[in-house]
């Protein structure tokens, strides 16, 4: 189904705990729109809600949802962002975060976004099924999950690592293949590619050096500094100088070798 035009100011709406709650959140909602859309935030299908407190989890927002369709996914994230989501397999909890964030929700049908953008009431976070875990039962909760047993985790990391290992050596094995000559000659190139390194020689690591030293010297700026210059006219009075007094031996040493000597 084709996307409708909507407008894109931001909905606010009312977001309770239970039914009969007294004191309702205000949370704020738009289509969520721009030039490039991500797999997970597909275009004309996520809604971006904002405010949402902390006390709220995914179950509870699929639960306040819940008129206008099928909810596929919730991402709740700390600020709206245009990346993409990557997942990271986590073997330590996530420190549990106390500030308000932002929610992506993707619904299965383009019309059950419309149905979400019209709603003016949503249902309570709580359910038959779900309830929201709040003051001391959520501290409990939070306690008890910070705690790791060795054993688990060891089990959770070792599945992780065969699993790692396993899907590292598919890749591998299908660049080999891709290596290969097909029918027709022809080689697919890969990223490590065909030709391996080779040694260097000392010859040829000698002759490197003698190239990067060469372009490096012509890259440097000579007599560029105020202070170059003193130097280089410093090194010019005394190398003239030497060559003064090596001529002055020289012809000495010519007056001498003329000299008269009758006895």
């Amino acid at each position: 189904m084709k996307a409708t035009k909507r407008t894109q100011d931001f909905k606010a709406i009312e977001l309770k705990l239970t039914k009969d709650s007294s004191a309702p959140h205000t949370i704020y909602l738009k289509e969520h729109v721009v030039r490039e859309h991500t797999q997970d935030r597909p275009q004309g299908r996520t809604l971006l809600v904002v405010n949402i407190p902390p006390y709220a989890d995914e179950k509870g927002i699929i639960n306040a949802f819940k008129d206008a369709g099928h909810v596929q996914s919730v991402q709740l994230c700390l600020k709206p962002s245009t990346a993409e989501v990557k997942t990271v397999h986590r073997f330590l909890p996530e420190a549990n975060t106390t500030t308000f964030r932002a929610a992506y929700i993707v619904f299965k049908k383009v019309a059950e976004l419309d149905k979400a953008l019209k709603l003016d009431e949503l249902r309570p976070l709580n359910s038959d099924d779900h309830k929201v875990k709040v003051g001391i039962n959520k501290w409990v909760q939070e306690y008890n999950d910070s705690v790791l047993v060795p054993a688990i985790l060891k089990k959770n990391i070792e599945t992780f690592m065969s699993k790692f290992d396993a899907d590292s050596q598919k890749a591998e094995e299908k660049e080999k293949e891709l290596e290969q000559e097909d029918d027709e000659g022809w080689v697919t190139v890969t990223k490590k590619g065909k030709v391996q390194s080779f040694a260097r020689t000392e010859k040829v690591e000698n002759k490197i050096l003698k190239k990067e030293e060469k372009n490096k010297k012509r890259k440097e700026l000579k007599n560029f500094y105020t202070f170059q210059i003193r130097e280089s006219k410093m090194k010019n009075i005394v190398a003239l100088r030497q060559k003064f007094e090596e001529d002055k031996k020289k012809i000495a040493q010519i007056k001498q070798s003329r000299r008269f000597k009758p006895f």
